[in-house]
């Protein structure tokens, strides 16, 4: 009898257990996150671990109400700048920026952003003491606007010379990682310890391959008149520019087409792998076919040239005319809702 009880009672206890709030959560299924959502946790957790080691006179520097106007006032030349520069900023707040930065950009992109900065370094002894501008790696710029977070869109911004990294973001959401711009000046480093150093070579020396691998026909669809462009609708919200008609890569055989997806995957590598899958969805088989490339210019290195590749998703533009060629300009771009504009 005492035997029975016991089984009753231990029977009750599993049918208890079993009904328990606790057991549904500990073997609930576990519903997947995706790399975009996984991202934008990572990149609120970093802008919040920076503003909570910022004291309160530097959050006010470096904060903006989200509509402010200063929010899509971006550009790439050495201006003066709102937010709080790095030079503002200890060792440890400058390392939080950096983790920031990887979390955002992962590991090439934190690379090209500090190589990007190194050279300021480089161009400061190069023009020496009479020089324009302050050519200062510090100067480069943080600022957020709105709060991170919370119900509301918000976003952030680094920013200096030659460089811009902007993000929009909304609960799980990466509304918008572009306006995405680095440059390369010099160009080539020349002398000194970081002799041979070519910031962007990699995207120069791949649409310089594309091009020379095209056939006669090819070619003419790709060149257009005229001498090499400035990189277009910069401090512009959305690209506003026109976009010229070139050669299509439905026109390309297997190894051009080869080429130019490693192009596009050259820029796209500067973004935080999750972030990327809207652009490269691009190179998909079925949509392949859709990007356009337009070159203007020389086609030997050495020689002023710049190019467009733009698809329905992104524009790539690229120029390097200034300084006898070695001066180099180059930007990211998505063809519509950068800065969250247009987002529900």
């Amino acid at each position: 009898m005492n035997k029975i009880v016991f089984a009753s009672s231990g029977l009750l206890l599993l049918a208890l257990w079993i009904s328990s709030p606790l057991l549904d959560e500990r073997f609930a299924p576990v519903t997947a996150v995706s790399p975009e959502a996984a991202a934008a946790d990572a990149i609120t957790g970093a802008v919040k671990g920076v503003l909570a080691k910022l004291s309160k006179s530097q959050v006010e520097k470096a904060s903006f109400a989200y509509d402010d106007k200063e929010r899509i006032d971006w550009h790439f030349i050495p201006r003066p700048r709102k937010g709080l520069p790095l030079s503002e900023m200890d060792k440890a707040q400058k390392k939080l920026v950096q983790g920031l930065l990887l979390t955002s950009l992962g590991e090439t992109g934190l690379k090209t952003t500090e190589d990007v900065r190194s050279l300021e370094g480089i161009l400061r002894t190069i023009e020496g003491p009479n020089r324009r501008f302050s050519r200062d790696p510090e100067h480069y710029y943080l600022s957020v606007f709105g709060a991170p977070g919370g119900k509301d869109k918000w976003g952030w911004r680094f920013e200096g010379h030659h460089l811009c990294v902007n993000f929009t973001l909304h609960g799980k959401s990466v509304l918008a990682a572009t306006p995405l711009f680095f440059g390369a000046n010099p160009g080539e480093v020349k002398s000194g310890p970081r002799k041979g150093l070519r910031v962007l070579g990699s995207v120069e020396d791949l649409g310089r391959k594309l091009m020379k691998s095209l056939d006669k026909s090819q070619l003419k669809a790709a060149l257009g008149k005229g001498k090499p462009e400035e990189v277009k609708a910069t401090q512009a919200a959305s690209y506003n520019a026109e976009l010229p008609a070139g050669l299509a890569a439905a026109r390309m055989n297997a190894e051009q087409v080869k080429t130019l997806t490693s192009l596009v995957l050259a820029h796209t590598r500067n973004m935080e792998k999750g972030l990327r899958k809207g652009i490269e969805n691009s190179l998909a088989k079925g949509n392949l076919g859709k990007i356009q490339v337009a070159w203007r210019g020389n086609l030997e290195g050495g020689k002023g040239h710049s190019y467009i590749v733009h698809s329905p998703d992104f524009i790539i533009s690229y120029s390097n005319f200034q300084n006898n060629a070695a001066h180099v300009h180059s930007s990211l771009r998505a063809s519509k809702g950068e800065f969250g504009l247009g987002a529900e």
